[in-house]
């Protein structure tokens, strides 16, 4: 078997691990490092980001825009700004510019610029990367971190555990993170999916394939808990779409452990309004007066002027009025109407998978790694960063800027 020797070892080839790498290279010389990935390449993850397009950061990026562990959140966002994501990847040779809603990309647009600049510095400071590299065990004798793969064994002086989570597992993502750190003692908080499409107990499978913008109330025992406007997408299981990915985490919370933003609950609902722009007043007038217009319609049809056709139709069928003629419908008719389109409630009735989430809540908190510098608290030398950690981001580029900000926080202390 293969004997290799290297200062520092990354375990992790996504956007953290080939960050991490470059840190520690810069730190400590050209051809100390060794990055392991258990896929093919690296970087297969920060690829799909964005829709391809690799969505690094957010202009608005903030502790507001990130839960789980506090003190890490803090500690990794105080030494990695916004301003210094920019100078990073100008340093790399990469522009980055923000759209209208702050989010920000590389000016390419595309996530194989971020990639590539990524592997192409790793190459620079001479980096050795290992794909295909399967780990079996990793253990500290006198000092030295030996990791034991299928067909080489590494000695190092310092090991970076880069792993990720459990999101996207076709992507991957897998446990193999958490299972080498219980070897070191360290046990991640609950975990469980976020940002990922929801299933609802209401089935209401016409409405497959139509998008709608809107705004989207999480009602904790009926009351407001969380608000969000954007485009949501009816599927046939249920509601997805950026709209939908910031709520689910509280509800695949409340699934998981019976809590949601941390408090008890019975029952959580979404409630849609797919007519956000307008009032109930103005909605009631406008359908009062189309009326007139559509006679000898049914009633599904009154709304078709405002929603996509399909959309209209399931909330005259949820008001119990698609039957009727448009002249039959009665001032009350129009205000069921009026208020299912103002709020159409879902049901959730289940926690989603990690196949469907774009990251993964929870992970290793405070409790086992300084926040200051990210080492584990009981193994010297032994550091950890990205997705492992117990900090996860909402939709907007927050994500990849905690992984980039915690891989060179280590490099900061």
């Amino acid at each position: 078997m293969e004997q290799l020797i290297f200062r520092a070892a990354v375990i992790g080839g996504g956007a953290a691990g080939l960050t991490a790498a470059i840190g520690w290279s810069r730190q400590l010389g050209k051809g100390q490092v060794i990055l392991l990935e258990k896929q093919h390449k690296t970087g297969r993850k920060l690829l799909a980001t964005g829709n391809g397009r690799c969505n690094i950061s957010n202009e608005g990026v903030s502790p507001a825009h990130y839960h789980g562990d506090e003190k890490i959140i803090h500690s990794v966002l105080s030494h990695f700004s916004v301003s210094d994501m920019k100078d990073f990847f100008h340093g790399l040779g990469v522009w980055l510019r923000s759209d209208s809603e702050g989010r920000i990309y590389p000016y390419s647009n595309q996530a194989v610029t971020i990639a590539e600049a990524l592997q192409r510095e790793c190459r620079r400071y001479g980096v050795q990367e290992r794909p295909d590299c399967h780990i079996q065990s990793v253990r500290k004798e006198k000092g030295r971190f030996i990791i034991t793969a299928e067909d080489c064994t590494i000695r190092c002086d310092i090991l970076i555990i880069a792993c990720g989570s459990q999101a996207a597992p076709s992507l991957g993502a897998d446990d193999s993170g958490y299972r080498l750190l219980k070897s070191f003692g360290m046990e991640p908080t609950p975990l469980f999916p976020a940002l990922s499409p929801l299933t609802m107990q209401e089935k209401r499978r016409s409405l497959k394939g139509i998008r709608a913008k809107g705004q989207a109330v999480l009602l904790a025992d009926g009351k407001p808990l969380r608000r969000t406007e954007g485009e949501i997408q009816f599927t046939d299981y249920g509601l997805s779409g950026i709209c939908i990915f910031e709520l689910s985490r509280p509800v695949n919370e409340f699934f998981t452990i019976g809590t949601a933003d941390g408090q008890h609950y019975k029952q959580l609902q979404i409630a849609l309004d797919v007519l956000p722009d307008y009032s109930f007043r103005e909605v009631c007038d406008f359908l009062e007066e189309t009326k007139k217009l559509y006679v000898e319609e049914c009633a599904g049809s009154l709304l078709s002027g405002l929603l996509p056709q399909k959309l209209a139709e399931e909330i005259a069928r949820t008001c119990h009025v698609a039957e009727k003629s448009c002249k039959a419908l009665t001032v009350q008719d129009i205000r069921q109407l009026t208020g299912c389109a103002k709020r159409l409630i879902f049901t959730p009735c289940k926690c989603s998978d990690f196949a469907s989430a774009q990251v993964s809540a929870g992970g290793i908190d405070s409790r086992f790694v300084d926040p200051a510098t990210l080492m584990a608290r009981q193994t010297k030398n032994l550091f950890l960063c990205g997705e492992i950690l117990d900090v996860d981001g909402d939709c907007g580029g927050y994500n990849l800027h905690f992984a980039l900000g915690s891989a060179l926080l280590m490099h900061n202390s």
